[in-house]
């Protein structure tokens, strides 16, 4: 199949497109997994805890470790809050299960909220975890690849309507690509030395490295596509409701983040423990790869889980520019830094 012009598919096609390949791939389905704070109440009061659930955009993984850093070192159950943290995967759709109230918080990808928003559907950023998205565009080492426009012409395996491609497209004309679908299976890319693939600097080189596949990669971020990884999406109206259970919420998540690192090996056990596809070896190249997305960039001077309003507005450029959205979408509907812990 060729990408002769812009991808027609819908905006809902996209999310669920998007759904499919949040975190990369998983070679089993890891067992469906909920970390629950066992404590009703705080050490020593008869507080009531505020009951929430948060779903992550994958498998656990070291991408979201601040989250379950926070449950597992009991930061969240601190601060007041009851969490349960549900897996995502390939039949999750997280922008649905929040927009329904069914759960509190859930992660996205900040592009899936753009096209969220043109639909109607009142979602908000109030966190992003990652300042650097860690998509990627996966070629072989001896394939002769050493710039984008070299696709053309190349097998890629790629989710179709995955919005990043659809701007990739766009923005270096690839044209002449022969789109194969992304199942989150490496095998067809293992075996043809031209073909390319997406995947995630914090997974897919470290797969193929055992495999003994040598490879190289273009970060999609470097090539000027970088939407806010992971970001934490509510409702307008519970974020509207809930404004000091979202302080909170987003302040021990900031402290386990920095529990994370400083606690790599008993974090990484637990994480382990949820998601048998990482072992031990993976998360800890993992979460050293995802340091610098967590906090570099704005982060450093801002704090984990900054956003600017720059970076937002970018993002709704390169969409309509791409042909992803027709209308021009306010970054003041789709995120929001007022509830971000002061650094």
């Amino acid at each position: 199949m060729n990408t002769s012009g812009l991808l027609k598919a819908s905006s809902a096609a996209i999310i669920t497109a998007l759904v499919l390949t949040a975190c990369g791939s998983s070679s089993t389905t890891a067992p469906e997994a909920s970390a629950n704070t066992a404590a009703a109440t705080s050490a020593g009061t008869s507080k009531k805890m505020d009951k929430i659930t948060q779903t992550m955009s994958w498998f656990a993984q070291p991408e979201m470790g601040g989250h379950y850093a926070a449950q597992i070192a009991k930061i969240y159950e601190k601060a007041g809050l009851d969490v349960t943290l549900q897996q995502g995967g390939p039949q999750v759709s997280n922008v649905q299960l929040v927009a329904s109230g069914k759960i509190q918080f859930a992660m996205a990808n900040a592009d899936e909220v753009v096209l969220a928003r043109e639909q109607g559907i009142p979602v908000k950023v109030i966190y992003a975890n990652l300042q650097t998205n860690p998509q990627n565009l996966i070629f072989h080492k001896n394939s002769g690849i050493t710039k984008i426009e070299d696709l053309n012409g190349r097998k890629v395996y790629t989710a179709v309507g995955f919005p990043f491609w659809q701007y990739m497209s766009f923005k270096y004309k690839l044209d002449k690509v022969q789109i194969q679908s992304y199942t989150g299976s490496l095998a067809g890319f293992s075996a043809d030395k031209d073909s390319v693939t997406q995947g995630f600097a914090t997974n897919e080189p470290y797969v193929l490295k055992k495999q003994g596949v040598d490879v190289s990669w273009f970060l999609n971020a470097d090539l000027g596509y970088n939407p806010y990884g992971n970001v934490i999406i509510a409702t307008d109206a519970f974020i509207q409701k809930n404004p000091d259970l979202i302080k909170r919420y987003l302040k021990a998540t900031t402290e386990g983040w920095d529990y994370y690192y400083a606690h790599s090996d008993e974090i990484n056990k637990e994480i382990n423990g949820v998601n048998k596809d990482y072992d031990l070896d993976h998360l800890k190249d993992a979460q050293a790869v995802a340091k610098d997305f967590i906090f570099g960039g704005d982060a450093k001077t801002h704090g984990v889980g900054y956003m600017s309003e720059e970076r937002w507005q970018t993002l709704v450029s390169q969409m309509k520019e791409a042909g992803m959205i027709k209308q021009d979408i306010s970054p003041k509907d789709l995120f929001t830094t007022d509830f971000l812990p002061t650094k």
